[in-house]
């Protein structure tokens, strides 16, 4: 039920936030549509995304293929992210990463995507889909990808972003917590990241010295006044909110500078806010359906995929509802508008759990058939007799 549900509110999202942009006229005298680009990357291409994913005929190949692809580019990005931090120019590719005049967010860790959310969201992927590989792996290949797994955890704590820290220990959590083979690597890493932490090599991330948390406080200060601004654009315009990508252009009318932590003057950085702020309860409330549906068909094909020869595609399940909760976290401190990699890799995840879930349930539904199906008897047989295939 949630799969289909999901469809019409990932429709709606989008119609909901084309209106708001045309009677706003955000991009209205601009040379390029920026905040109709930023809507395509937060609704048209997840919405995209999961209507295609969700119709791919599922074959237990098919998921090993994704896997694989993911695998090695979690590779390149782990390995890129390495030689980022410790500036090995010669081994990082593309060049234009080390450009400080493109992107945002240069010294920290940001990868092809010249972004640390962009980034850092796709590590957290990577190290889920080495967490569900390993867990079908013996010998070898299980302690290379084990190796694979530990090799992407720096690489999210170069990313420098408390976030992305926080998103890591949120899905090993739920590894831990969910009833799966892929337990085992997350108490290997779980106990990795702890040694580390005890040991104080990282020096951002130490008990030994003030940590990332303690630091860089303007950035707590400046998402206070973030959530605060968009609150106070939500109570004055409720339903319909100031229309979508105007609070660039309306931030200034409802800062209120004797509260303030900042001297704010920054984009927004909080997704769900701003879409409570720009689209008011309308397009909230469809956003918020939109996360829980989502939710629900990972949890619904967890439930029912209980038998041990579904167990591969249990863990990836787990993976897609361990990306939507990434999806989720990284949304409350940063405008993910900009970053479509993250929005569409997590709603494609959920359309391919809903493919593996009605296949699933259509091969249970002809073994049980199958099972129970009656013919007659053949000439010769006891009279009486049933027979069943």
């Amino acid at each position: 039920m949630a799969a289909v549900m999901l469809e019409p509110f990932l429709l709606l999202f989008a119609l909901v936030g084309t209106v708001s942009w045309l009677v706003s006229g955000a991009d209205a005298g601009n040379d390029k549509f920026r905040w109709l680009t930023t809507l395509f990357s937060l609704s048209f291409l997840p919405t995209v995304s999961y209507f295609v994913a969700r119709r791919l005929q599922y074959t237990r190949a098919m998921l090993k293929e994704i896997l694989l692809f993911l695998a090695a580019l979690g590779v390149y990005l782990s390995f890129t992210s390495v030689c980022e931090h410790y500036e090995a120019t010669s081994l990082v590719f593309p060049k234009y990463i080390l450009d400080p005049t493109v992107g945002i967010q240069f010294g920290r860790s940001r990868g092809p995507f010249l972004d640390t959310i962009g980034n850092g969201g796709m590590l957290l992927v990577s190290f889920l889909v080495f967490t569900c590989l390993s867990s079908s792996l013996t010998g070898r290949k299980r302690a290379l990808t084990i190796l694979l797994t530990l090799f992407v955890v720096p690489a999210i704590y170069f990313t420098e972003t408390r976030m992305i820290w926080l998103g890591l220990a949120a899905v090993t959590a739920i590894l831990l917590s969910l009833r799966t083979t892929m337990r085992r690597t997350a108490v290997i890493v779980g106990c990795a990241t702890l040694i580390g932490f005890l040991s104080g090599i990282g020096g951002k991330f130490s008990p030994y010295e003030n940590t990332l948390f303690a630091r860089r406080q303007h950035t707590v200060d400046n998402r206070i006044d973030n959530y605060e601004i968009t609150w106070a654009m939500f109570k004055k315009n409720p339903v319909f909110g100031i229309g979508y990508g105007r609070f660039r252009s309306e931030w200034s009318n409802y800062f209120d500078e004797e509260t303030a932590l900042t001297t704010w003057n920054d984009g927004n950085h909080s997704t769900i806010m701003g879409i409570l702020a720009e689209l008011g309860i309308i397009g909230f409330t469809t956003f918020v359906a939109i996360l829980a549906c989502s939710v629900m068909v990972c949890i619904t094909a967890y439930r029912h995929l209980r038998e041990d020869r579904w167990e591969f595609e249990r863990r990836f399940v787990v993976v897609g509802l361990c990306a939507v909760i990434s999806f989720f976290l990284l949304g409350l401190t940063n405008d993910l508008r900009s970053v479509a990699i993250v929005n569409v890799s997590a709603f494609w995840f959920v359309g391919i759990v809903s493919s593996i879930h009605s296949g699933c349930l259509a091969s249970m539904s002809a073994r049980g058939w199958r099972g129970t199906q009656r013919v007659v008897a053949p000439k010769g047989a006891q009279r009486g007799s049933v027979f069943s295939i």
